[in-house]
């Protein structure tokens, strides 16, 4: 039996890519085009006085206001609101209930929040909040966050317990204290604040967005938040959407703050390998159980990494191009690349620097998860292992599926295994797979009797480019500006790439416009996802510091009017 894989759909360009844009629910690569050559020049800082309120440090920078911080930031830790990958539907599965908890403590914490904006729930735990601005001609301000965490494996491995919040004076421990509801507090209490006063009524509509599952894909919370905003609004309905993410911001020679906003995310696909094998009694084994084949698989792909590949104008080249103007000495020898225009030699280079940077440039691929056996003397009849990617601006999850069919040919091959793959979806590559009769050369026959099936999940599209230029773009840098200036030095704020996935991934119907990024320094937030999770609460007050005066910033001027609701570029 000669069995054979052929897949039909229409074949992606696997050419250079500048940047990706969505087209009718497809992902476009794009050649190298010609494009004016990135100054890194900086619109001017704004301070938003001139509305009479006061001051964020007037507000935020003592110890009474860092305290009530730690209070509220603290018992929003305290409740254990986890998503879980294998979570059912709301309202069916009893472990979303503790999400009632929280909006009960939102609605204690943040009093005037709750008795001057409209709440909707969305999807039965899903969070919008609006005010009503008194220009109808304005686009909303949308802000974002996510009220979930991710599960804790042991908690008797932290230093204090995970949900305990345990504040030691300058950090505050916790599960979530960093991810997400580092933003989430931040957004709430520089709105109460706001609201708190009875005078301020915003020109513009005010929107907050809280998704709950968004640490599993984000498809109950915020994939049905964007559809009901899209559906109240129109596409291209808001200013701007500020969500978590990005790279914080980071210090270089004492005299340079570099803001890393992600204006773009790298595309998200799972591809899923299911070997099913004969079985039989361990006594008398097959020469590999289905075990050892999977195992080769993981050592073809793992020995196979992808390449790495800098474009020309990207976010993260732009971002070097800041450096090598603002910070030339930071580092010396990416100074020089950049102005010599040596993009291979600058590729090898940043590929090297930590494992951070060569995957802002290049497609990850990580086997997460392998399952195999039911008892220590059978075989296998059931094997299967998942393979996570996020895809690079060059690549396309086309070409990542293609990739996968090629590098395990030689493997199903040698076994003879029968395949079927990606059969009845989406952004499959047009590739025809013939394979030969197995060769594995045992002193007598074999026959496996293999079947591998694969198939992917969760497929993201590499993200449109986020604009940085223009007065949306300008208030938002020029806020960051203010809101970090320090004496004696430059805040510098640039575009970059973000190599996970947000939220935001559902909203991008809303407003070309979209902005991640959580205001907060480097290293001053620590072991997100991981044991110890914890935020420095000075950072943090610099975090709410910076949402009270972009508010009020977007407040202050009209720009993103409705009347250019089709134009990304110029409002």
């Amino acid at each position: 039996m000669v069995p054979k894989l052929a897949l039909v759909a229409a074949v992606l360009s696997t050419g250079t890519l500048a940047r990706s844009l969505l087209q009718n629910g497809a992902q476009e690569v794009l050649d190298d085009v010609a494009s004016s050559e990135f100054k890194c020049d900086i619109p001017p800082a704004l301070d938003p006085s001139k509305d009479g309120l006061p001051s964020a440090k007037d507000v935020f920078s003592d110890h009474e206001a860092l305290m009530l911080q730690v209070k509220r930031h603290g018992t929003i830790v305290k409740v254990p609101s986890i998503s879980y990958d294998d979570n059912g539907e709301p309202g069916e599965d009893p472990r979303w209930n503790v999400f009632y908890e929280l909006h009960r403590t939102f609605a204690a914490l943040y009093p005037n929040l709750h008795l001057r904006m409209g709440r909707e729930t969305v999807h039965t735990f899903g969070l919008v909040y609006t005010i009503k601005g008194t220009d109808p001609s304005l686009k909303p301000l949308m802000l974002a966050a996510h009220q979930d965490v991710v599960p804790v494996a042991d908690a008797s491995t932290w230093k204090y317990p995970p949900f305990s919040a345990y504040f030691d004076g300058e950090w505050l421990w916790g599960r979530g204290a960093s991810d997400d509801k580092n933003s989430l507090t931040g957004l709430m209490s520089a709105l109460e604040t706001l609201l708190s006063n009875p005078d301020w009524v915003p020109k513009r509509t005010i929107i907050l967005a809280l998704g709950f599952d968004e640490e599993c894909s984000g498809r109950r919370g915020a994939g049905y938040i964007g559809k009901y905003l899209e559906d109240l609004y129109g596409p291209d309905s808001m200013a701007m959407i500020l969500d978590e993410g990005g790279m914080g911001l980071q210090l270089l020679g004492g005299d340079t703050l570099y803001a890393l906003p992600a204006v773009m995310e790298k595309g998200h696909v799972d591809i899923w390998l299911e070997l099913n094998v004969n079985g039989g009694h361990s006594s008398t084994p097959y020469p590999h159980t289905g075990i050892g084949i999977m195992s080769e698989f993981v050592t073809q792909l793992e020995s196979n990494p992808w390449k790495p590949k800098l474009i020309k104008d990207s976010p993260i080249y732009n971002h070097f191009v800041c450096q090598a103007k603002y910070s030339p000495d930071a580092s010396p020898k990416i100074t020089k690349l950049i102005n010599k225009g040596d993009l291979e030699t600058l590729t090898d280079e940043l590929a090297t620097i930590d494992r951070a940077t060569q995957y802002r440039i290049q497609t990850s691929q990580a086997v997460d998860y392998f399952i195999g056996g039911v008892k220590i003397n059978a075989m296998p009849e059931y094997i299967k292992i998942g393979v996570n990617h996020r895809v690079a601006p060059q690549d396309s999850i086309a070409t990542v599926k293609a990739n996968i069919l090629e590098q395990i040919k030689p493997i199903v091959k040698k076994y003879g295994l029968n395949v079927s793959a990606f059969k009845g979806e989406s952004q499959n590559p047009e590739i025809d797979l013939d394979i030969e009769d197995g060769v594995v050369d045992p002193m007598y026959e074999v026959d496996y009797n293999g079947t591998l099936i694969l198939s992917s999940s969760q497929q993201t599209l590499v993200a449109p480019i986020s604009p940085t230029s223009g007065p949306v773009w300008d208030i938002f840098s020029g806020t960051i500006q203010h809101s970090f200036a320090f004496e004696g030095g430059k805040v510098v704020p640039v575009g970059e790439l973000m190599t996970g996935n947000t939220d935001t991934r559902h909203y991008l119907n809303l407003t070309g416009h979209v902005y991640r990024w959580t205001p907060t320094r480097q290293g001053q937030v620590v072991n997100a996802h991981t044991v110890d999770e914890r935020v420095n609460m000075k950072s943090h007050m610099e975090l709410v510091r910076f949402y009270y005066d972009l508010i009020r910033n977007f407040d202050a001027f009209p720009v993103a009017t409705l009347e250019n609701r089709l134009g990304f570029g110029e409002l």
